[in-house]
């Protein structure tokens, strides 16, 4: 009998530490898959990837060329990878890319009317397809999480400054 005694203690300790709901990490990791999914399916149509859109967000949000190497930063690639999202942007004809007045071998990428005609159409869909997301949520809390969400990222080093 002194062997049941070590064994309901673990049993106990086993069930203690057992969640009856996943953790928010895992929430958010099922709200990253579902979100990369569907934004990949919403803009395949333009015949674009969603690392080659959301390039084109952050060149259209930056509003200035940028180097491969400040894409990659900004769309959270590294060189490597970005260096071919921008091979195929710039033979689709949605980028192109001029020498830096200072730095000849440096190749800043802008957006050209194609690009900024097929972000378009794209960013619609993907809004579209945030709306869905959002469903039921009143403006206040699409707000209110979209600013959670802003202030976790930032706690975990991620970026976004304060407004």
């Amino acid at each position: 009998m002194c062997h049941d005694a070590p064994m309901s203690e673990a049993v106990q300790v086993e069930e203690a530490t057992l969640r009856t709901e996943p953790g928010v990490a895992y929430a958010v990791a099922r709200l990253h898959q579902r979100l990369f999914a569907g934004i990949t399916e919403r803009v395949a149509p333009y015949g674009l990837t969603t690392l080659q859109f959301t390039t084109l967000s952050v060149l259209s949000r930056h509003g200035a060329p940028l180097s491969t190497s400040q894409l990659a930063r900004r769309a959270f690639m590294t060189p490597q990878s970005m260096s071919e999202v921008i091979h195929a942007l710039e033979s689709k004809g949605l980028i192109k890319r001029n020498p830096h007045p200072n730095h000849r071998r440096t190749l800043p990428a802008t957006l050209t009317a194609k690009g900024r005609r097929v972000l378009a159409a794209c960013e619609e869909a993907v809004s579209e397809f945030e709306d869905s997301m959002l469903d039921g949520f009143s403006e206040k809390d699409r707000a209110a999480f979209f600013e959670m969400v802003k202030a976790a990222v930032r706690n975990l080093g991620g970026g976004f400054p304060s407004d």
